[in-house]
């Protein structure tokens, strides 16, 4: 038996099948779940809670303990004699100056801030709007990573319908190639006919092969897209259909637009934090110890004495070299550079937008044409086949009109693919969640 190439256009069939089908749902499941970046802004957010528990730590008080020991070097005790008479028990003396060399000493004190002229509650709104900047970077990544799956999955879609149409046109070119032999071999067609259909048929060969290196390009863009190893083999399980037309924009903000506004925000309170150094710190204390000896019990005495204190105070900075200055001119260049960055994006977004509305109709207007010829492609194909059977035309043009009807159903799967992408960041231009379906 001969080996015929042609066998070569059912491999395709046999990998699809063998290959697991996935949904576009469960494909960006597992990305998200596999994306280091979202679990990366997720860290940075919890850092940004704990940052701000910290900066609210500091209106709570502050409790302090200590335990000392002192060795003294020896001195001559003194004191003082009071001429008592001896009815008295006088003259009797006085010591004021014991000689105590062991000094114990424990302490307990408490601090409490009063005021920090807003420092504080400035540094807690800027961590707030840190947190809201995160939560948007991730909203952000998120969505870029969805986008790069779904259009890898569309892509991955589309190739495979030009696959399978391929195929499906490389069986047709192969039984009217074996039919042109049979009616070479009966005397019916010229040589150049078979010769004509082979070569016919090759050309289909290499679409199939095309076909098959698109579908392995597009698979390995949607592993790689979903962290996956690239020798994993998948197929798209969604049939490949239009999501329909693109809803009103909505009044969701991007996240590159939030996150602009927050790191302005974030800016100003950083501002004001820095202002508020040139305020007192005004700040209350308790403080009791017991010491032995205690000096404030004169004369001092070998024993455990306690007190007590309790006070407020207030510091200024009254000047450090010019660091404050420095840090406000620091503080508010920052804030500048977030008003810029924000002015930016809003006319990144606005350009953005009116690319991805031209792009859209484009594509449609594009699905719409191809739409149109696939009827005529398979009316073409039919007529050709009627009359290549009743012997009015030649099976050649039924080979072509094959090719031409693979090629439309491929030029349709791929606009179809084209205009789902397109809304896809259409939508995302607008404001909205990325559509899927």
């Amino acid at each position: 038996m001969k080996f015929n190439p042609c066998l070569f256009g059912f491999l395709p069939t046999l990998v699809l099948a063998q290959s697991p089908a996935l949904k576009l749902e469960d494909c960006l499941s597992q990305a998200l779940g596999r994306d280091p970046q979202s679990q990366i802004d997720s860290l940075s957010s919890v850092a940004s809670h704990l940052q701000e528990a910290s900066w609210n730590a500091a209106w709570r008080p502050s409790v302090n303990a200590s335990v000392g020991y002192n060795r003294l070097s020896q001195i001559d005790a003194q004191g003082i004699t009071l001429l008592l008479p001896p009815s008295m028990g006088g003259p009797k003396t006085i010591i004021m100056s014991p000689d105590l060399p062991n000094q114990y000493a424990m302490s307990l004190r408490v601090d409490q801030l009063v005021w920090d002229g807003n420092r504080t509650s400035h540094q807690v709104q800027s961590t707030r709007h840190d947190q809201e900047n995160w939560n948007a970077s991730r909203d952000k990544n998120r969505r870029d990573l969805s986008v790069r799956v779904a259009t890898a999955y569309w892509n991955l879609g589309a190739a495979q319908a030009a696959l399978v149409a391929a195929r499906t046109a490389m069986a047709r070119a192969d039984s009217q190639a074996q039919l042109t032999i049979v009616a070479y071999r009966q005397g019916t067609a010229l040589e150049q006919d078979t010769l004509q259909a082979r070569l016919r048929t090759r050309q289909i060969e290499l679409q199939v092969e095309q076909a098959t290196a698109s579908r392995e390009f597009a698979l390995q863009s949607l592993c790689i897209a979903m962290g996956i190893p690239l020798s994993y083999d998948l197929q798209s399980a969604d049939s490949l259909r239009s999501i329909g037309p693109v809803a009103a924009p909505p009044t969701i903000a991007r996240p590159e637009l939030r996150q602009a506004s927050e790191q302005i925000l974030s800016a100003r309170e950083g501002v004001e934090a820095t202002r508020a150094s040139f305020w007192p710190t005004v700040q209350a204390s308790a403080q009791t110890d017991l010491q032995n000896p205690n000096p404030r019990y004169i004369p001092n005495q070998d024993q455990f004495d306690a007190t007590w204190k309790i006070g407020i105070l207030a510091t200024w900075n009254l000047y450090r070299g010019g660091s404050d200055e420095l840090s406000v001119r620091r503080a508010e260049l920052s804030l500048r550079q977030a008003e810029l960055r924000e002015s930016l994006v809003r006319d990144a977004l606005s350009q953005d937008l009116s690319r991805r509305e031209t792009e859209y109709n484009l594509s449609r207007r594009r699905r719409e044409i191809a739409a149109k010829n696939l009827p005529q492609a398979k009316r073409d194909l039919d007529l050709a086949n009627i009359r290549s059977q009743v012997g009015t035309g030649l099976r050649l043009e039924a080979i072509d009109r094959a090719s031409a009807l693979a090629q439309a159903e491929s030029d349709l799967a791929q606009a179809i693919a084209t205009e789902n992408i397109a809304a896809m960041y259409l939508s995302i231009a607008r404001g909205e969640e990325p559509r899927w379906k």
